[in-house]
Formats: structure tokens, sequence, C-alpha cells
């Protein structure tokens, strides 16, 4: 599977001068609790904006093998759990959007 069937991205935007401890926090800790956490989670990636319309800077996104379970991670105490450990560590410096997506074409390239 290149690419995920069902993800749930977070969209970031770090206040100048916190991106360091944001990144460390966010690798070291977060992303590890999430996919430990969620239910059906397959695995997490982060990635850095090198070119955008400036809504953000920052993406984490939490692969799911099926909508089921992405639906229930989304109704689930665990991501109330994250989202209030998010707020305490790193909710002063910085603000998120969450979106979640199911796929709905895949092309990949002949070998």
């Amino acid at each position: 599977m290149l690419f995920p069937e069902h993800f749930l991205t977070v969209r970031a935007t770090v206040e100048p001068g916190r991106e360091s401890e944001f990144n460390r926090w966010y690798d070291t800790e977060h992303t590890p609790d999430a996919v430990r956490m969620f239910k059906g989670c397959i695995g997490a990636a982060r990635y850095k904006v090198v070119d955008g319309d400036g809504s953000h800077q920052y993406m984490a996104m939490y692969a799911f093998e099926s909508a089921e379970e992405l639906k229930a991670t989304l109704a689930g105490t665990e991501i109330k759990q994250l989202i209030k450990i998010y707020d305490d560590a790193i909710g002063a410096f910085s603000t998120r959007q969450r979106t979640t997506y199911t796929k709905i074409f895949e092309h990949l390239k002949a070998s």
C-alpha cells in the first residue's frame, strides 16, 4: 500500500522561535502516543510545508486501515485525551486543524 485508504491530518502553525520545541515534543511524545492510542492506526508521518498558502507550517498524517476505525478514533476518548495533552504541552504557542480523508482514486506508475 503506497497510499493509505483512510487518514487523519492535523495541520499546525507554530509561533516563531518555538518550532524546535514543537517538533521535539511532536516527534518524541505526541506521534508515538497517537499511533499507540488510536485503534486501527497503522502508522504516522509528519511533513513541513515547503511552499504553500501560509495557512499552516506542519502536517501530521495518521493512516487507518478502514473508515470504521477512523470514525471510531474520532469519536473515542483517546483523541480527547490527546487533544488535552496537546493543549497543555504546546497549545499556548501553536494552533491546529484536523481533517479526515478517504481515498477515492489511485494511479500508480507502471514499472
